[in-house]
């Protein structure tokens, strides 16, 4: 097999096939077979193009190879990546507890089965199910359930999100975690496409399909359970206390996500060693899906998918940087609050991006020396007083505050309709006086040059919605760098978004996974066979 980078589709309707064999300087006849390793759109020029990686089965490879040697886009389809891991491994007990359902819980689970263990799950909010009717209960009428909304519950934070797929960490187990979501999604575009995304629907749908296999797999997952304790005996963890009954387990790998702020308190009453880290807060900035397929396609986007964008800013001045992140091409802004009286919201989107808006968070970075406190969990504070004031700005009930881009950048507050995408809608506001004035200043330079970047974002038809205080992780569980388990509590295994590891759906499953490489083996003997 031969792999072509960079292969440019034009004419757009060329059969691939026409295309290898142009490209290799063969007849057609001796191209065997082509598949799409990736695909994605390049819209840089006048008119938008379709760039593919390609693996090529030809009747004469090496005759191929001489010919193009000196070809930097034309070698030899590399090996199968493995993984990287080379240490040692731990034993543990056979019921290992797996804290949280989402990416890192769960494929740290299904990596522990294939090692022989029988992990038990545990998350504190519901089933899918279950759980979108407490969302959909808190989008359209503001009643917030504590234990089960858009952080907390099935599939975790990212299962109401846009479901983007692509990491900029080129990670050997990237390969495994997508070829799993796509056979339980029944999505097998995401093993191709340049930037793949399931969206809410379908992430919805993976969920059901992979509770089938755990529990064919004899994987107990208790929904509705909450961690309100751990055991620690002698800085191991001895077992943990899930909804008032205790748990007897030699290891808990902990995956509850950044917004389970109980969690880290129950860690620093323990003793276990965390740090506070820098994150980035700021709002969502939602445009018409048109204004940007303008800016990014040209006028001509018919048939193409909604464009999206990825931009970034250093404020040299201030000493800080903001980005644009989660970019939701067709989608929405929701709340995402796990607090009643608190406001912050988020973005996502159905897998067709079909919706009239796109929206990002816009955010520029905070560091420890701007929480106003001292400790590791002063972050956790920080975020709390700013969503706090965010409600209060919109009246209540979860309407958002609201404010014109122009207004956001004149420092004044908008009046009048503001349209947008957000369910409980808006209301006229100013952000400025939200958000830590550092943050403005540097969000506010950073519009301005995204604006030269996307015709448009930073004139009168972009809205700014606020806040968004939940980029990341305020905290990081300190851990060793080859176990994975806390620094001072042994079999305590901090993973994820959560501990400060990760940052989105593929980083966190990969956590998950590195974590479960840590772990030997476990082969039953035959008396402990013939004891179940």
């Amino acid at each position: 097999m031969l792999r072509i980078q960079n292969l440019r589709r034009i004419p757009p309707d060329v059969d691939l096939r026409t295309l290898a064999a142009q490209r290799l300087g063969v007849p057609e006849a001796e191209i065997l077979s082509v598949s799409v390793v990736k695909s994605s759109m390049d819209a840089r020029g006048r008119r938008p193009t379709r760039v593919y990686i390609l693996d090529v089965e030809v009747a004469d490879p090496e005759a191929v190879l001489r010919a193009l040697e000196h070809d930097p886009q034309v070698g030899p389809t590399p090996p199968p990546p493995g993984s990287d891991y080379a240490g040692p491994r731990v034993r543990i007990g056979s019921e290992p507890l797996v804290v949280g359902t989402g990416p890192a819980g769960l494929f740290v689970t299904f990596a522990l089965l294939e090692k022989g263990y029988r992990p038990v799950m545990i998350d504190r909010g519901k089933p899918v199910r279950e759980r979108w009717q407490d969302v959909n209960a808190y989008w359209r009428r503001g009643e917030l359930d504590p234990e089960s909304n858009v952080a907390f519950g099935d599939g975790g934070a990212g299962t109401f999100s846009d479901g983007k797929l692509y990491t900029r960490r080129n990670d050997p187990r990237n390969p495994r975690i997508l070829k799993l979501l796509a056979e339980l999604a029944e999505a097998p575009d995401i093993l191709v496409d340049g930037r793949p995304h399931l969206g809410t629907n379908r992430l919805s749908k993976a969920l059901l399909r992979l509770h089938e296999r755990l529990e064919e797999a004899g994987v107990r997952v208790r929904f509705q359970a909450r961690l309100e304790d751990l055991v620690i005996e002698d800085g191991r963890i001895r077992g943990a206390v899930v909804n008032g009954e205790r748990l007897d387990t030699d290891a808990v790998f902990l995956a509850t996500g950044h917004s389970a702020r109980d969690v880290y308190r129950l860690l620093e009453r323990h003793g276990v060693a965390m740090d506070a880290r820098p994150f980035a807060m700021g709002a969502r900035v939602e445009h018409p899906q048109a204004l940007i397929n303008r800016s990014q396609l040209g006028s001509d986007t018919a048939g193409l998918e909604p464009a999206d964008y990825m931009l970034s800013f250093k404020d040299n001045r201030a000493g800080r940087s903001a980005y644009t992140f989660c970019m939701c091409p067709g989608g929405e802004v929701v709340g995402a609050s796990t607090d009643p009286e608190g406001l912050t919201v988020n973005g996502m989107s159905y897998s067709n991006r079909g919706d009239r808006f796109g929206n990002a968070a816009v955010v520029a970075t905070v560091s420890p020396e701007d929480f106003g406190a001292e400790g590791p969990l002063a972050g956790l504070d920080f975020q709390r007083r700013i969503e706090a004031a965010a409600f209060r700005a919109g009246g209540g009930g979860h309407v958002a505050p609201a404010q014109r881009v122009t207004d956001f950048l004149a420092g004044v507050a908008s009046s009048g309709k503001l349209e947008t995408s957000y369910r409980r809608g808006v209301l006229g506001a100013d952000l400025t006086a939200l958000l830590p004035p550092e943050v403005v200043l540097t969000m506010q330079r950073a519009l301005r040059h995204f604006g030269r970047r996307v015709r448009g974002y930073d004139g009168p038809e972009g809205v700014v919605i606020g806040v968004e205080t939940r980029t990341s992780a305020p905290v990081r569980v300190l851990r060793d760098p080859d176990s994975y388990q806390s620094v001072n509590v042994a079999g305590l295994y901090p993973l994820g978004e959560g501990a400060g590891y990760s940052g989105g759906i593929m980083s966190s499953a990969s956590d998950g996974l590195r974590a479960a490489e840590r772990i030997e083996s476990r082969v039953e003997s035959a008396a402990e066979g013939q004891a179940r």
